[in-house]
């Protein structure tokens, strides 16, 4: 590990990615102030960007189709609802229709070319959305085995999807919940979280899905844990 540039803005509950190899970073919360800022890294600083419409923290930011979607989330009064998709080539967000149930604490991932976040609260589901560019319009993938909040996903090169982690509905255990996507298929769970725990991000790196940090019991108990995951093998391997 190597210490990066600061960040302009101390923040919680925002959310990153990647987009063409670079790191986006938008949204959270700052000392009880919820934030629309969007910032970039530039090799050795941040340079910020156009903000977002709707300020909110404990969304997903995905990038998909060369574009950047901010999804989910809330502000210090309520969910956010409306989706929002950033244009690197402008600068400029456009506010897209709401997602169909309004919740925080979502887990974005990629499926097929769409934009989707499964589980979240209140109240904690199961429920998985999906954003569809071309169309413009969001569908539905199968729930999650288990409802849950503040966990891990993200997709493998190979198209599957993993799920892992967050809290229960009632915020007092962690759920330990491992569960994969095929586009086309079912999420299956056949083994736990090596270390299960919530308020992380799954990220792909070198072939597998990390997870670094996040709190190993409900609440603030933040732990320095990194475990990683492969792919499923191919049923055809």
């Amino acid at each position: 590990w190597s210490a990066g540039p600061r960040l302009p803005l101390a923040v919680d509950h925002p959310s990153a990615a990647t987009l063409d190899d670079r790191v986006y970073l938008s949204g959270g919360h700052s000392n009880g102030r919820d934030s629309a800022r969007v910032f970039r890294l530039d090799s050795d600083h941040w340079t910020e960007l156009a903000p977002m419409h709707f300020a909110r923290g404990g969304h997903a930011l995905i990038a998909a189709g060369g574009k950047l979607y901010a999804i989910g989330g809330n502000n210090s009064r309520a969910n956010i609802a409306p989706s929002e998709a950033y244009d690197p080539a402008s600068n400029s967000w456009a506010v897209l229709p709401p997602l169909p149930v309004a919740r925080n604490h979502v887990s974005g991932f990629v499926a097929g070319g769409a934009a989707c976040v499964a589980g979240g609260r209140y109240p904690t589901t199961g429920r998985v959305d999906c954003f569809e560019p071309v169309s413009g319009a969001w569908s539905r993938l199968p729930d999650l085995p288990q409802a849950t909040s503040g966990g891990g996903a993200t997709a493998f090169v190979s198209g599957d999807v993993v799920m892992t982690g967050g809290q229960d509905a009632s915020e007092t255990r962690i759920v330990d919940q491992l569960a994969f996507y095929s586009p086309g298929g079912a999420w299956t769970s056949s083994e736990a979280m090596m270390s299960p725990r919530h308020g992380f991000e799954l990220a792909v790196f070198e072939g597998r899905a990390w997870a670094c940090g996040g709190g190993s019991a409900p609440g603030l108990h933040p732990v320095a844990t990194c475990t990683s995951l492969g792919d499923r093998p191919s049923p055809n391997t």
